[in-house]
């Protein structure tokens, strides 16, 4: 029986460290309340609350993770109208969430990945496992996976018909690194070529660089991912590809 594709989970640390506080919370909440004797009710009651909050938090990341995110892939592969034949981008693959179902969508053409795998960013994030996932998906003859920086893509000028990034680019520290990453995205666009981005936290920085790079940029809307504010955009290089 051949394996299902698994595209992990985001911030794992974190993820694990919520848990690990939020159920020890819970745990200190839960004997307090069955032995009011043993545990004085102030800290009873902050357990409780704490426990609360927390594993709200947790449960708030793993939908994110798990649902979330493959909604708003939906979302921006719908908005790249791929015929099938295009060459395709995905900046900070990971494990293959948009990669894989931009493959699924292609005939003749062909989806890159490109990935730096770092593993706080998502769980078991290794060119291994997105090399796993595309199999199960059954587009593996259709996907490439490489190991590279997005601040400076190893592909010529006008490489690729379309680009898709989700969730990748805030990871980089500086905002002068981000706008580096934002300008290779466009550069590596054909004439014509189509951009989809979803992240957070900058994303109306991104817009301004892209804009500046000479590009047709809109919003695709936003969401609400990983408890923080995030949005989809969409944009296109002029002329014809």
């Amino acid at each position: 029986m051949s394996k299902r594709a698994n595209y992990g989970i985001d911030a794992p640390g974190v993820v694990r460290t919520l848990a690990m506080i939020g159920f020890a919370a819970a745990a200190i909440a839960a004997i307090g309340f069955a032995r009011p004797n043993i545990l004085p009710a102030s800290l009873r009651d902050s357990a409780a609350y704490t426990a609360t909050a927390l594993l709200f938090i947790l449960a708030a990341m793993l939908w994110s993770s798990l649902v979330g995110k493959k909604q708003v892939r939906d979302r921006l592969i719908a908005a790249l109208a791929l015929s099938g034949s295009e060459h395709v981008l995905d900046a900070g693959c990971g494990r293959g969430l948009a990669l894989i179902g931009c493959a699924k969508r292609l005939t003749t053409g062909r989806a890159v990945g490109i990935d730096l795998w770092a593993a706080k960013d998502l769980s078991n994030n290794n060119p291994e496992s997105a090399r796993a996932n595309a199999i199960a998906e059954g587009v593996a003859d259709r996907v490439e996976i490489q190991t590279g920086d997005i601040t400076k893509l190893p592909f010529p000028d006008a490489s690729f018909d379309a680009v898709i990034t989700m969730t990748v680019i805030h990871n980089i520290p500086s905002r002068d690194a981000r706008d580096v990453a934002v300008r290779e995205l466009a550069r590596v666009l054909k004439p014509g070529g189509r951009l989809a981005l979803f992240d957070i936290l900058h994303t109306s920085r991104y817009a301004q660089i892209l804009r500046q790079s000479g590009m047709n940029v809109r919003s695709l809307g936003h969401a609400f991912l990983w408890l923080a504010p995030s949005r989809c955009l969409f944009a296109q290089k002029p002329g014809n590809s």
